[in-house]
C-alpha cells in the first residue's frame, strides 16, 4: 500500500522518515537525489515549467489538482537497506580480478548477497508553489492564461513562494524481519551444522580444483587443446551461473512467503497540513 503526504519542510519530512524506520526497525538509504534538491539556492525561474497536477510514474508521487500552479525543485528517493543489492557488478569484477591474480591465498569464498529485494521505498518531490496565483478553472485554456502570467510576473516582480515536499512511501517490507515480523529467514541458518561444514569444505575444494587448473593451462601450448579447453570451461561457467541463479530464486521465493504470512507493519496515516511555512522571494 502507497500513503501520499504533504510537508512543508525538510524537518517534517525527516521526521517521517525516522518514524517509518522505527515501526519497521529498518533504514532507508539513499538510492538517487537530484542535484537542486539540496540546493539551498534554488529561485523560480520564467523559463521552469509551471505544472498544476503531476500524474506521477517511476515510483514518484502524484500530484493533483488544487489550483495552486507549482514548480519542480528536485526529487528523492530512498529504498529499504534491505532492496536490492546496488554493488552487485562491482562485487563481480573485484571477484573474476582475484581470480585472474590468482591470489587464492586470502581469497574467501563469495558468498550471496544479504540484500532480499525489499521494495518498500520513500520517493519525495520538492516543490516550488505559487499560492497567490490559486484559481478554480481546472479548463486548459485558464491554466495556460494564468501559467504565462507567473511566468511574466517572475520576470519583472518578487514572487512570494512556498516549498511544499510531496512524499510517497511503500508500506509493505518484504523478505526480511521487522519490527511485525521476526521470523528468521536465513536458509544458513536452517541447515544442520554437518551440511554447513560439508558446503564450505567443498567450496574450498572447488577453489583449490580451480588453482590447479589455472596453473596447468599456463604448461599447454597447443591451439586446439586450448580452444576445446575454452569450450568446456564456458559451458561449466555457463551451468555454474545458470545453478547459481535457481538457488538465489528459490531463497527469494521463500522469504518472499515468510513475509507474505505477517501483516502489514504501517498502518495508512493522514498527516495534517503543518503551520510552518518556508517563504522566500524570487
Amino acid at each position: 500500500m502507497e500513503n501520499l503526504s504533504q510537508l512543508q519542510s525538510s524537518a517534517e519530512v525527516e521526521a517521517l522518515i525516522r518514524s517509518l524506520e522505527d515501526e519497521s526497525q529498518t533504514k532507508f538509504i539513499t538510492f538517487s537525489v537530484d542535484r537542486h534538491y539540496n540546493d539551498k539556492d534554488w529561485q523560480p525561474l520564467p523559463m521552469n515549467r509551471v505544472h498544476w497536477q503531476w500524474a506521477g510514474g517511476s515510483g514518484m508521487p502524484a500530484i493533483k489538482f488544487t489550483g495552486i500552479p507549482f514548480m519542480f525543485v528536485g526529487s528523492k528517493r530512498l529504498v529499504c537497506h534491505q532492496g536490492k543489492d546496488l554493488a552487485v557488478a562491482q562485487k563481480r569484477k573485484y571477484f573474476e580480478q582475484k581470480l585472474e591474480d590468482q591470489n587464492f591465498g586470502g581469497l574467501k569464498c563469495r558468498r550471496a548477497s544479504k540484500k532480499v529485494g525489499c521494495p518498500a521505498a520513500v520517493s519525495i518531490s520538492k516543490l516550488a508553489v505559487f499560492p497567490k496565483f490559486k484559481m478554480d478553472d481546472n479548463t486548459e485554456r485558464a491554466k495556460k492564461k494564468a501559467s504565462k502570467m507567473l511566468r511574466i510576473t517572475l520576470e519583472r516582480d518578487p514572487v512570494v513562494w512556498e516549498t511544499l515536499y510531496a512524499v510517497v512511501h511503500s508500506s509493505e517490507h518484504a523478505g526480511h524481519a521487522n519490527g511485525m515480523n521476526e521470523t528468521k529467514v536465513s536458509s544458513e541458518s536452517s541447515l544442520p551444522l554437518w551440511k554447513r561444514r560439508r558446503k564450505s569444505d567443498l567450496k574450498n575444494k572447488c577453489f583449490k580444483l580451480t588453482k590447479q587448473l589455472m596453473h596447468s593451462l599456463h604448461t599447454v601450448e597447443d591451439l586446439h587443446t586450448l580452444e576445446d579447453v575454452s569450450q568446456v570451461l564456458n559451458t561449466l561457467l555457463k551451468d555454474v551461473a545458470a545453478l547459481s541463479s535457481s538457488a538465489e530464486g528459490q531463497l527469494q521465493a521463500k522469504r518472499l512467503r515468510v513475509s507474505a504470512a505477517s501483516p502489514s507493519l504501517l498502518s495508512q496515516r493522514c498527516l495534517g497540513r503543518p503551520k510552518h511555512t518556508d517563504s522566500l522571494d524570487a
